[in-house]
């Protein structure tokens, strides 16, 4: 693929356990190497719970925060419930030998400093994502 472009998107918002998860998985083991899976969901647990399925199939998992998602790398964030501590979620990916992009200059304008991010996370930049869109097999692209 010479550009970047999504090639199979699935919208899900509304839906509830298991059915994101569930219709992720089922549109990946159809995809071809190089193919982009934009998946739109609105259900909290399988932002969490895609990653790890996607990890479970044999796909490595690197997830690549960028513009308000960088906000997501910072642990002193407070969460309103404790079930929404994403920094912790983001660690738990790392302990499963899962990696975390963060966009830098996404940092920088939110003023997220590195002291300041998930242990093991690393800022990164658009040329890492670019790469990392290339050399995957697949690419899936969680939305809100």
């Amino acid at each position: 693929m010479s550009k970047y472009e999504v090639t199979k998107s699935i919208d899900v918002r509304g839906e509830v356990c298991p059915v994101p998860d569930v219709e992720a998985k089922r549109v990946v083991k159809k995809m071809k190497p190089g193919e982009i899976l934009e998946v739109w969901i609105d259900y909290p647990m399988s932002k969490e719970r895609i990653p790890e399925g996607m990890k479970k199939m044999g796909h490595e998992v690197i997830i690549f925060l960028f513009c308000d998602a960088a906000i997501a790398s910072n642990n002193q964030i407070k969460p309103v419930r404790s079930d929404r501590k994403i920094p912790d979620l983001l660690k738990e990916v790392i302990d499963r030998g899962g990696k975390v992009e963060i966009c830098g200059i996404c940092m920088d304008y939110r003023g997220i400093t590195t002291d300041m991010i998930v242990e093991g996370s690393n800022p990164s930049g658009l040329p890492e994502l670019a790469a990392l869109i290339y050399e995957s097999d697949r690419f899936i692209s969680l939305m809100a």
